[in-house]
């Protein structure tokens, strides 16, 4: 099938649901209410995301907020899905896998904690059939070994069996990254699915999306984990697009001050802009970086994978801006401090 039939009908309901997004103005009155409750309340009553708020009652719980949002984009995510056959359906299915290495680190970091997992019921972002493990095995597990050992036969297993005994202080850090390692890689041969133009499309994406998270990591491992600079160079994602494995490891093996030097030249630089916190931003800054490139992207409308790809992507984005909203004001933050939060940039009314 080309690119035309098979993108064309999918595009245009994008933009039809694109145009459904929240407003600047939307984020300016979200970011001017009192309270959470008054938040919530206009998510339900003014946006599209009422449609899955509806049944919420309680109206200071954030995290519920956050699971019906994230359901909200997997809902998204499966009318996307039935317009695609053959291998591009089989390609948008392999993007399932992200939502279980994003459950596997939240199970991951509760056990850190010492919680019990079984609280975490209705926290899960997909449905049971979506899951190569057992969900429900992996809710009654009492410890780390146990949690590893309940996902024996699938491809987790490997990468998390390593480290099992590892010092907590170090732990989470290693297990998160070796999960984004096996979901990068999977994404990887899952283009391999894909007709040639797309497959360049959405690599090129990839490996912009793996320089961003290779220079956050090693900035990461160096200054907070004292990480030997062969241990930093293992736990770098290959294929990244202006950072082999030569200006990686170079990276590795210099000081955070090298690092802020050599990412400075380059289109990268945001991320370690001194002017605020680089700590505190770096994150935010990564983030709005893929968010710019996934506007400019959906603007220009091309009839190829990018559009689809895109739409997820901002939806992401819009669903993370809005919990971080609710949360700085739980927290006190004023309307000029939830904007620095943002991965939209937002102009206020005074402005």
């Amino acid at each position: 099938m080309g690119n035309e039939r098979r993108f064309s009908a999918i595009n245009t309901k994008l933009r039809v649901m694109r145009s459904r997004f929240l407003k600047d103005s939307d984020y300016i009155t979200l970011m001017e209410k009192d309270q959470v409750s008054d938040q919530i309340q206009y998510l339900k009553d003014h946006t599209v995301y009422g449609q899955v708020l509806q049944e919420l009652h309680d109206l200071e719980d954030i995290q519920q907020v956050q699971i019906q949002l994230d359901r909200f984009l997997i809902t998204q995510f499966k009318k996307i899905l039935k317009y695609f056959t053959d291998n591009y359906e089989k390609f948008y299915k392999a993007y399932m896998f992200r939502f279980e290495t994003e459950d596997l680190k939240l199970y991951l970091r509760a056990l850190a904690r010492g919680e019990d997992l079984s609280k975490y019921e209705k926290v899960s972002m997909i449905r049971d059939e979506y899951y190569s493990f057992s969900i429900e095995k992996l809710r009654t597990a009492k410890s780390l070994d146990d949690f590893i050992e309940k996902l024996k036969g699938t491809k987790f297993y490997d990468v998390l069996y390593p480290y099992r005994h590892e010092d907590y202080s170090k732990l989470l850090f290693y297990m998160e990254m070796n999960l984004d390692r096996l979901y990068f890689n999977s994404l990887f041969e899952s283009t391999d699915l894909l007709g040639k133009t797309d497959k360049n499309i959405y690599t090129d994406f990839l490996s912009e999306n793996i320089d961003l998270l290779n220079i956050e990591w090693i900035y990461r491992g160096i200054k907070f984990y004292n990480l030997l600079p062969e241990e930093l160079i293992n736990y770098t994602l290959p294929n990244g697009k202006l950072f082999g494995y030569k200006e990686l490891k170079e990276l590795c093996y210099g000081t955070v001050e090298d690092l802020k030097a050599k990412v400075s030249k380059t289109p990268y630089k945001e991320m370690v802009n001194e002017e605020k916190d680089i700590d505190l931003f770096m994150e935010i800054r990564l983030q709005r970086h893929l968010y710019n490139m996934f506007r400019n992207t959906f603007t220009k409308g091309k009839l190829d994978l990018s559009i689809s790809n895109a739409y997820l992507h901002l939806l992401e984005f819009e669903i993370r801006d809005i919990v971080s909203i609710l949360e700085a004001k739980k927290y006190g933050l004023s309307y000029y401090e939830i904007k620095e939060y943002l991965v939209r940039t937002i102009k206020g009314s005074d402005e």
